[in-house]
């Protein structure tokens, strides 16, 4: 092959190069304007469905006597109006329940969602979750159940309440099964959900999950435990802080959610730990609960070697219950460590600033 052969390819392979590139650059925005497209199709059908059917199933919720006629419900909507008609539940208790779950079984709903419960959409799945739920349907137990264990975190999350709603005694074995191993569970929405199932039936189920599970487990579900039931999370704590006292993940993770003031003169040990962060939880710890008789046991965390652990335990100092000026004052004269002194200073400068 001669040169001028050669380069006549290079030419021609370039051209059909950068004619294959365009071709794909034109099918990319075609495709991107046909997504926009559907998109926007489905946001107006969207509206006109809201606005069609959100106040007659409002006024059926809301108004005993009113049985206003339903717009027409093509198969194809009823995603849409199942939406609409979970967003409704949620806003209300007792009576329009029961009214709305009579309108969505004339609907069609119940055959509906468990259909959709079986789907691959993780969405629809969610939907069809949330809809049994609200309907306490007890011929879908099994099917909620087994997607209870699904490892999509918010899908279980769902299941477990639509679960809660139909037979919450009944749920809270598997769902305390699923808890170990669910950290990623939303803790605001366990929370509510828990409030849902009653202090009395989630309590004991729930500490004696606590109690069972491995120590490795514990240091990460101590403040997911705390931000659901704040209390529970504190009488946990200290029992775990009794039961292993070793464990420096357990004691540094319970010492961060313990509320109980009566418990400090126990968590003074604590102090003596090898372990930094301990020692930073106990001084965050006092400065949560402590008062006037703790402020030896904290200024002794001062002294320490590590600076986080000082920074903490300045902080507690100024927010000891009964501390003041002059009582500051007093502490600084008697200091003798001059790190200490330094980061009393620095904490003081600090509170001012803020």
């Amino acid at each position: 092959m001669d040169s001028s052969t050669g380069s006549e390819l290079i030419v021609t392979l370039a051209w059909r190069s950068a004619a294959i590139a365009g071709l794909g650059s034109a099918l990319l925005l075609l495709m991107a304007l046909s997504v926009r497209r559907y998109l926007n199709h489905v946001a107006r059908l969207q509206s006109r469905l809201i606005a069609a059917w959100r106040p007659p199933l409002a006024r059926i919720a809301m108004e005993p006597d009113e049985n206003p006629p339903l717009p027409p419900l093509p198969h194809r909507h009823l995603p849409y109006v199942m939406e609409e008609w979970n967003a409704l539940h949620e806003a209300v208790r007792g009576d329009p329940s029961a009214r709305l779950n009579a309108v969505a079984l004339k609907l069609g709903l119940d055959v509906a969602a468990r259909r959709l419960i079986h789907s691959r959409r993780v969405g629809q799945k969610i939907l069809a979750i949330r809809t049994l739920g609200h309907l306490k349907d007890p011929s879908s137990w099994k099917p909620l159940q087994e997607q209870l264990g699904s490892q999509n975190a918010l899908v279980s999350f769902y299941a477990a309440a639509a679960l809660v709603r139909i037979d919450s005694q009944r749920a809270m074995p598997g769902i305390m099964n699923q808890l170990a191993e669910r950290e990623s569970w939303p803790a605001e929405a366990m929370a509510r959900l828990l409030t849902d199932v009653g202090a009395d039936i989630a309590r004991e189920p729930i500490r004696a999950l606590m109690f069972s599970l491995a120590p490795a487990k514990l240091p990460a579900l101590l403040p997911w435990l705390a931000h659901v039931d704040a209390v529970l999370g504190s009488e946990v704590a200290v029992e775990l802080l009794r039961r292993h006292p070793d464990n420096s993940d357990i004691v540094a993770a319970a010492l961060t959610v313990v509320l109980d003031p009566g418990a400090l003169p126990e968590l003074a040990r604590f102090a003596q730990s090898e372990v930094a962060d301990v020692r930073q939880s106990l001084a965050v710890a006092y400065g949560r609960l402590g008062g006037l008789a703790d402020a030896e046991t904290v200024t002794r965390l001062m002294c320490d070697k590590v600076w986080w652990v000082r920074y903490r335990a300045g902080q507690a100092l100024l927010t000891l219950k009964g501390m003041t000026d002059d009582r500051l004052a007093a502490v600084r004269e008697h200091l003798t460590d001059a790190y200490a002194r330094d980061m009393l200073e620095h904490v003081r400068a600090e509170a001012v600033l803020s």
